[in-house]
C-alpha cells in the first residue's frame, strides 16, 4: 500500500505596504497619467546603476541612458519630461556614486539641449536620435576643451564612447522603447 505524502502548506507572505502602494498607483493613474513617472524613474535607477562603473573604474569612458532618455521622453511625452529626465537621471547618477564634478553640471545642460534638440526634430526615433545625440556630443567636446581643459585623448574617448554607445541604444532599442511609451 503507497503512503501518501503531505505537502507542506506554506503561507504567502505579502507586505501590506506592497499593497497599498500597488492600489494607490492604481487610484492615481485614473487622475494622472502615471506611465511618464514610472519611466523617469526606470531611466534614474538604469543610469545610477550603470554610471555606478565610475565607482570601481576611472577610465575615459562616457556610458550613460541620460541622452538616450531625454530624447525618448521628450519625443512620448513632452519637452518638461524630456529635461526633467535629463537632469534627474544625472542626478541619481551623482548621489548613488556620491561623486560631484563641474563636469556633470555642463553635462546636464547637454542633456536639456538635447531633449530641446528632439523636440525640434521631427521624423524617426532614429534620425532624432543620431542628430541630437551629436549635437550634444560637440556641446561636450566644446566645454571639454575650453571650460574643464581635458586632455584631447580623454575627450576622444569619452566623445567616441558616448556616441557609440547612444548609438547602439537608438539602433537598437529606441524604435520598441517609443512603440511602448506611446502604447502606454
Amino acid at each position: 500500500m503507497k503512503k501518501l505524502r503531505k505537502i507542506k502548506y506554506k503561507k504567502l507572505n505579502i507586505d501590506k505596504k506592497h499593497i497599498v502602494l500597488g492600489l494607490t498607483v492604481l487610484i492615481v493613474s485614473f487622475f494622472i497619467n502615471i506611465w511618464p513617472i514610472i519611466f523617469l524613474s526606470i531611466f534614474c535607477v538604469a543610469n545610477a546603476i550603470l554610471l555606478s562603473i565610475d565607482r570601481y573604474v576611472s577610465a575615459p569612458v562616457d556610458l550613460e541612458f541620460s541622452t538616450f532618455s531625454a530624447i525618448l521622453m521628450t519625443t512620448a511625452y513632452g519637452l518638461k519630461w524630456g529635461i526633467a529626465v535629463g537632469i534627474l537621471t544625472k542626478m541619481a547618477a551623482i548621489v548613488y556614486n556620491k561623486k560631484f564634478t563641474m563636469d556633470h553640471a555642463f553635462m546636464m545642460i547637454g542633456y536639456v539641449i538635447a531633449a530641446f534638440m528632439a523636440n525640434m526634430l521631427s521624423g524617426s526615433i532614429l534620425f532624432v536620435g543620431i542628430i541630437t545625440i551629436i549635437v550634444t556630443n560637440l556641446w561636450i567636446v566644446f566645454v571639454s576643451k575650453f571650460i574643464t581643459g581635458l586632455s584631447t585623448y580623454e575627450i576622444f574617448m569619452y566623445g567616441m564612447s558616448n556616441f557609440i554607445f547612444n548609438a547602439v541604444l537608438f539602433i537598437g532599442f529606441g524604435d520598441f522603447f517609443y512603440k511602448v511609451m506611446m502604447f502606454l
